[in-house]
């Protein structure tokens, strides 16, 4: 299974906003040439992560995106959940159930019994995917922002907050 291109970005914008606590906002701009990034994409986002809590924004030429929590206490559960929504299991809508004409007065009867088959069909397939969710979910859960940031350190070889030098 797969996370999508928005859980991602956020996850990689949020390891950012991590390694560059305490120095001060970030702007979207800045982390999207970072990542190679869209801006424009990051920037909504962004935004949803300010609305659900994860962050928060400081206007002026000066500003930029802080954490509004430390990284041990933002998972990426709830960062999946915030950019992707909490029904990432969901089906989708049912097939139409149409069948080929079989012909005879028996018609309508081979059409009920595709529609039913269908529909078992789509019930198994709305379970495995919602077990598979929960699965991701429940690992996802036990990954924190920090755990990613000491990933991305260890994985540079050395600290990467170097790369944040402000110059005034």
């Amino acid at each position: 299974m797969k996370l999508s291109t928005r859980s991602t970005y956020g996850m990689r914008a949020l390891v950012e906003l991590a390694l560059a606590s305490g120095h001060g906002p970030v702007s979207a701009t800045v982390i999207a040439k970072r990542q190679s990034l869209s801006a424009a994409y990051l920037e909504q986002l962004l935004h949803r992560l300010k609305l659900h809590g994860l962050l928060r924004s400081i206007r002026g030429p000066r500003g930029g995106y802080l954490l509004a929590r430390e990284p041990h206490r933002i998972t990426m559960a709830e960062v999946v959940r915030v950019l992707d929504g909490t029904n990432g299991a969901s089906g989708g809508r049912p097939a139409s159930g149409r069948s080929a004409p079989s012909g005879g007065a028996g018609m309508w009867r081979p059409r009920a019994e595709v529609r039913d088959a269908q529909r078992r069909a789509q019930r198994v397939t709305q379970v495995v995917r919602r077990c598979v969710y929960d699965r991701l979910v429940q690992s996802l859960d036990a990954i924190t922002l920090q755990d990613l940031c000491e990933e991305a350190r260890a994985d540079a070889g050395e600290p990467i907050d170097h790369q944040y030098v402000f110059h005034i």
